[in-house]
């Protein structure tokens, strides 16, 4: 049994219509797609479990969201990410030409953020990312996100 509060509560498929509906499970896919490339990537690069203890001084701290709206803030949960020094924040706007807009927020390691500042086409016709990093603990929350990512 799946139990949401707020705004998320309110917010069902149904209200959506048939095209908005669509468009809705079309950009969930396109966010598991982009979240797997971009987690699963991070694991079989390194082979490595992450270390039980971190020296949290010496770790960039991230938002990590992955289904985010505007108007309904984070769906899915959030928590922290960490990455090494030298590595970046990232949210990922994945949109299309109706102005419908989902974001998915992480950490990049220094190998990933050859992405930053890109706008790439989606596996999804009629959507595309761009990719937004930052580079300071928190930078890319919610609150943080219109200063600190133009």
């Amino acid at each position: 049994m799946l139990f949401m509060a707020g705004h998320a509560a309110s917010w069902s498929l149904r209200a959506l219509g048939p095209h908005g509906t669509t468009q809705a499970l079309y950009a969930v896919l396109l966010a598991v797609l982009v979240m797997r490339n971009s987690v699963l990537g991070k694991w079989l690069q390194s082979g490595a479990s992450p270390p039980q203890s971190l020296p949290l001084d010496k770790y960039l701290h991230c938002y990590r969201c992955l289904l985010e709206t505007e108007e309904l803030g984070c769906i899915l949960g959030s928590d922290t990410c960490l990455t090494p020094l030298g590595s970046s924040c990232v949210t990922l706007h994945i949109k299309n030409s109706s102005g419908f807009n989902v974001m998915v927020s992480d950490c990049y390691s220094k190998k990933q953020m050859v992405r930053c500042s890109h706008t790439r086409a989606s596996p999804v016709f009629g959507f595309w990312v761009f990719y937004q990093c930052c580079f300071l603990d928190f930078c890319n929350n919610p609150e943080n996100r219109k200063i600190t990512m133009h």
